[in-house]
């Protein structure tokens, strides 16, 4: 049975292509909104990995330093670095501008801190400019042009990678007084004092103390109802593919009518008829997303910020495309049980 379901792909080897094709773009675009979704989940992990700190200290009331625009006395990283089981602890200060049509993040950080990030160490022991601006590559801004930050023009002495986010909107890291001077008229303000250690239950009044955990659940939290969305548009694109690929074997078997009837007469039982329509319709959803993978990836540069599919997304397709495969063939499958055999000498089915 096996023999005869893939000499019938043969033979209708042009309408099974046109249905891998098909099919495969809905694969295709299923596996682009995964790397989507895990793309956004890497920006805020990246984002808060970034700091190494411990806890982060926030005005009360707020959910996370990344989400909200209430600020701190910058005097605070002074207080909480005194309290017993704090190893270190450094302001920093967030804050948003638009280049042209681009959103970009501004970071500002304290160049002298004990807790500035390793990727910001590196970028300054190469700078010219220890108050120029650090940018991601995502900028697309060379190393001696500039960037306009409150006003100012500000140039870029040097670069780093993987600390874009809010859909990969470029960050430009800059020493915190800058960024109080240009975009805080010149105010000791910070977003919140990244905490290596414990600050127990020491902390300054009107303050709370977040965990990485809380900071990411609360970074997650602005784009949840966008991962949601995707989330719901790869399962109708599964879906999709799965009607595609139940059509195409359901109206084979229509066509297969007479000689399925013939199989049956000849001793071949249902089940073996029926086996041989499932390797069919797998066969033909695992190819489908075998191709997808070359859709995934040609498509990928159109998208405004960067795709990042999983390894385990690939595994993941390839059980998903035996599963739709499996699903499509029950199409055919009812069909198949109400065959008679003596169809095969003319008789009705």
């Amino acid at each position: 049975m096996m023999r005869i379901s893939l000499r019938d792909l043969q033979w209708r080897r042009r309408r099974f292509v046109i249905v891998v094709f098909v099919a495969a773009l809905a694969f295709g675009l299923a596996l682009l909104m995964t790397g989507v979704t895990n793309q956004l989940s890497m920006e805020g992990r990246n984002t808060v990995a970034l700091f190494g700190a411990d806890q982060w200290v926030v005005a009360d009331g707020v959910t996370g330093p990344f989400t909200s625009s209430q600020l701190i006395d910058g005097e605070v990283a002074s207080t909480v670095a005194r309290q017993p089981g704090v190893e270190a602890a450094s302001p920093i200060l967030i804050g948003r501008i638009a280049i042209g049509q681009l959103d970009v993040n501004i970071v500002g950080y304290d160049p002298g801190s004990a807790m500035l990030p390793q990727k910001l160490r590196d970028a300054r022991a190469t700078a010219a400019d220890p108050d120029g601006a650090i940018a991601d590559v995502s900028l697309a801004r060379a190393v001696g042009s500039a960037v306009p930050v409150g006003g100012r023009e500000v140039p870029v002495v040097a670069l780093v990678h993987d600390t874009a986010f809010y859909f990969s909107a470029p960050t430009v890291f800059l020493p915190l007084p800058v960024v109080q001077d240009l975009l805080f008229s010149a105010q000791d303000v910070a977003s919140a004092v990244v905490v290596r250690g414990d600050v127990g239950t020491a902390a300054p009044a009107s303050l709370d103390v977040l965990t990485n955990a809380g900071v990411q659940a609360d970074f997650d939290r602005v784009i949840k109802s966008s991962t949601e969305t995707i989330s719901i548009i790869s399962v109708l694109l599964w879906a999709m593919a799965a009607g595609i690929v139940a059509a195409i074997v359901y109206v084979s078997v229509l066509e297969r009518t007479r000689d399925l009837a013939t199989l049956k007469a000849m001793g071949s039982s249902t089940v073996a008829l029926l086996q041989g329509l499932v390797a069919q319709a797998v066969l033909v959803s695992v190819v489908s997303a075998v191709a997808s993978v070359a859709v995934c990836r040609a498509l990928a540069p159109m998208f405004s910020f960067p795709v990042a599919v999983p390894a385990a997304a690939y595994v993941q397709l390839l059980a998903i495309a035996s599963i739709v495969g499996f699903v499509a063939s029950l199409a055919g499958m009812r069909r198949i049980t109400q065959i008679d055999p003596a169809l095969a000498f003319g008789g009705a089915s």
